[in-house]
C-alpha cells in the first residue's frame, strides 16, 4: 500500500477507509468524488468574501499612513506604534478564540467577529487623535482574531484531506488579492472622500460576508442542503473522522488545551510562525512608505505599484496549496507535505528579501519585492492547514491554530514597530530588510529539520 492515498475510482462508503504506510502512520484511501455535489465549495466562497473584506480593513491604514502622519505630525516610530497596536491583542486573543472555536463552533465565533470588526473599521473613520487610532486598532485586533481559527475549523470539517490545501488556498488567496486591491482602492477613496471616508466605506463592506455566513454555514452533519453523497465523500477522506470515531468527540476543555504546550511540536510551530509572519507584516505595514521614502515614488504611483507584489502573491497562494495537495496524492503524509512546502517557501523568501536590501532603483525594488511575496505566498495555504495536519484528531484543530497564530502575530506586532525604530535610527530600510530575510531563513531551517512529529491529540 502506498504512503498516501489510492486512486479515486472506488465504490462509495460512508466510513473512512484506513491503510497503513508501513511506518506507523495511517493514511486514507478516499472514495470517488460525487459529481454535482459541491456545497463545500460554497462554504469556501463565503470564507473568501470574509477574508477579502477583513484584509481590506487590515491593510488600509498602511496606505493612509503617510497622510495621517502628515495630518497628526507624528514620526515613523509613532506610526510604527499605531500600526503594531493591531497585532498585540490579535496575538493574545488567538489563544482563547482557538479554544472557543473548538468549544462552541465556527459559526458562532465567525458571526460575532465579522459583525464586530466591521463596526470597528467604520469607527476608525471618526478617529482624530493618535490615542483614538491606537484604541481602535487594538479593538480591530480583538475582533478579527477568530478569522483564521474559525476558517480552519470550517475547512477541516467540510473537506477531505486531499482537498484541504486547495480549498484553503482559495480563501487565503483573498488575503493577498485583498492586499493588492487595498493600495489603489484606498488611494482612490482617499482622493475622493478623504481618509475618514475611506475607512467608513471599507468597513461597511464587511456586512456582505456576515450575511452570507449566517445564511450558508452549518456543520456538515446538520446542514439541510448537504447531500448524503457529499457528506460521505467528506467523511471518507478525513483521517480525523476515523480518529474521532476511535477517541470520541468530547468537548474541548481547558486541561487538554493547556496540554498542547507540553509538546515540542507546538513550540516549534509557534516560533516558526513568529519568524515567518514577521515577513508578511513588514510588507503590509511598510510597503507603501518604503516605496515613497525609500525609493522616492509619489503617493499616487506607490498606491498602484504596491499592489503588484500582492497580485503575484494571490497567484502563489493557489499554486502552493495545489503543489502540497499533489504531494499528498503522490503518497506523502499531509503533515510532511505541508511543512516541506513551508521550508521551500521560506528559503526563497529570505533570498528575495536579501536582494531587495541591495536594490537602488524603484524598478528592481518592485521586481524583488514581487518575487519575495510570490515566494512567501507559496506557504500561505500550507500554513493555514498545518495545524490541521499536526494533530491526529479534529478536536484540537482550532486550538493549535490559535497557538500558531499567537506566535505569528507576535512576529506581526514586532514587524511594524521594529522597522519604524530601525528606519528612524539608521536612516534607511537596508537593515530592516536584511533582518526580515534572516527571520525567513531561520524559519526554513525549523520547518525542514526541527518540525518532525505530529501531536497525539
Amino acid at each position: 500500500m502506498p504512503r498516501g492515498y489510492a486512486g479515486d475510482d472506488m465504490d462509495m462508503h460512508t466510513k473512512p477507509m484506513i491503510a497503513s504506510d508501513g511506518e506507523g502512520q495511517e493514511n486514507l484511501v478516499p472514495i470517488s468524488r460525487p459529481k454535482g455535489h459541491n456545497l463545500r465549495w460554497g462554504i469556501v466562497a463565503i470564507l473568501t468574501i470574509l477574508m477579502l473584506t477583513n484584509y481590506l480593513d487590515r491593510g488600509n491604514l498602511a496606505v493612509a499612513a503617510p497622510l495621517i502622519m502628515r495630518d497628526l505630525h507624528i514620526s515613523n516610530t509613532m506610526m510604527g506604534v499605531i500600526l503594531s497596536a493591531f497585532f498585540w491583542p490579535y496575538a493574545l486573543m488567538s489563544l482563547p478564540v482557538g479554544w472557543a472555536t473548538d468549544r462552541f463552533g465556527a459559526k458562532v465565533l465567525m458571526a460575532f467577529a465579522a459583525g464586530a470588526w466591521s463596526i470597528v473599521a467604520i469607527l476608525t473613520g471618526f478617529a482624530k487623535s493618535v490615542q483614538t487610532f491606537i484604541f481602535l486598532r487594538l479593538a480591530l485586533g480583538v475582533t478579527e482574531a477568530p478569522l483564521f481559527p474559525a476558517s480552519l475549523k470550517a475547512t477541516d470539517a467540510w473537506f477531505p484531506d486531499h482537498e484541504k490545501a486547495a480549498a484553503s488556498s482559495i480563501y487565503l488567496s483573498a488575503s493577498q488579492f485583498g492586499l493588492a486591491i487595498v493600495p489603489p482602492l484606498s488611494t482612490f477613496l482617499m482622493m475622493e472622500y478623504g481618509w475618514p471616508g475611506m475607512f467608513m466605506i471599507m468597513g461597511a463592506l464587511g456586512a456582505i460576508g456576515l450575511l452570507g455566513w449566517l445564511v450558508l454555514y452549518h456543520d456538515p452533519k446538520d446542514h439541510p442542503w448537504l447531500s448524503k453523497q457529499e457528506l460521505a465523500y467528506i467523511r471518507a477522506g478525513r483521517l480525523h473522522s476515523a480518529n474521532e470515531a476511535k477517541q470520541g468527540s468530547e468537548p474541548v476543555v481547558a486541561s487538554p488545551w493547556l496540554s498542547l504546550f507540553r509538546y515540542r511540536t507546538t513550540w516549534v510551530m509557534l516560533i516558526c510562525a513568529f519568524s515567518f509572519q514577521y515577513v508578511l507584516w513588514f510588507y503590509i505595514s511598510w510597503l507603501p512608505t518604503y516605496l515613497q521614502k525609500g525609493q522616492g515614488i509619489t503617493i499616487g504611483r506607490a498606491g498602484i505599484l504596491a499592489s503588484i507584489p500582492y497580485i503575484a502573491g494571490g497567484i502563489a497562494v493557489l499554486l502552493g496549496g495545489r503543489l502540497s495537495d499533489m504531494l499528498v496524492r503522490r503518497g506523502y503524509h499531509p503533515f510532511t507535505a505541508r511543512r516541506t512546502m513551508m521550508a521551500i517557501s521560506a528559503v526563497l523568501t529570505g533570498l528575495a528579501m536579501f536582494g531587495t536590501a541591495y536594490c537602488t532603483t524603484p524598478t528592481t525594488a518592485i521586481v524583488m519585492l514581487t518575487a519575495g511575496m510570490f515566494a512567501y505566498s507559496l506557504s500561505t495555504a500550507n500554513y493555514g492547514t498545518l495545524a490541521a495536519e499536526a494533530v491526529t484528531t479534529g478536536r484540537m484543530v482550532a486550538s493549535l491554530a490559535g497557538i500558531q497564530n499567537f506566535g505569528g502575530f507576535l512576529g506581526a506586532a514586532c514587524a511594524p514597530l521594529v522597522t519604524g525604530i530601525v528606519v528612524d535610527r539608521l536612516g534607511g530600510f537596508f537593515v530592516a530588510l536584511v533582518l526580515t530575510g534572516c527571520l525567513a531563513m531561520f524559519s526554513a531551517v525549523m520547518y525542514a529539520l526541527v518540525l518532525r512529529k505530529q501531536l497525539p491529540v
